[in-house]
């Protein structure tokens, strides 16, 4: 449970003031839906049928994950939408540092207390640069396979 790891870190920063909004279906029963939490600053929204309303009303997306394979599409969607992010390493596979400019901060696995400085010292100026929406279209990417296709 990365809560336990980042929010105590969060809470005695720098006095910041800050709600994380937990979004996602599958939470086990025994967490009783976070509802512990509540004082300390997290909301268990669970699952949402439009998580753009979500993006729209936050600064930082956060990606602490460290398990599963492929790229993250909710990071992706994030960084779309023009959110800064920070993301452990291996939340952050398949999404190049090269094309997000300053709004992607990658920490290295349960480096917890880096992520959360990471968090604190994020840059929510800025735009995503045309790069990465370049990177993440969908023509440009079928045109890449159609040209490895052809390779092979």
């Amino acid at each position: 449970n990365k809560i336990k790891h980042i929010n105590p870190l969060l809470l005695s920063s720098f006095n910041i003031n800050y709600k994380l909004i937990i979004c996602g279906k599958g939470l086990p029963a025994r967490y009783n839906e976070l509802r512990q939490y509540e004082s300390v600053n997290i909301i268990y929204a669970g699952f949402v049928d439009d998580i753009n309303l979500y993006f729209k009303g936050a600064d930082i997306f956060i990606n602490p994950v460290l398990d599963g394979g492929g790229i993250k599409t909710k990071l992706v969607e994030a960084l779309g939408n023009g959110i800064s992010a920070v993301s452990s390493q291996s939340g952050a596979i398949g999404v190049p540092l090269t094309v997000t400019g300053n709004k992607l901060s990658v920490v290295n696995d349960h480096d917890w207390p880096g992520f959360t400085k990471a968090i604190i010292n994020a840059d929510t100026s800025g735009n995503i640069p045309s790069v990465f929406f370049d990177h993440f279209y969908w023509g440009n990417i079928a045109i890449k396979a159609a040209e490895f296709l052809e390779k092979a």
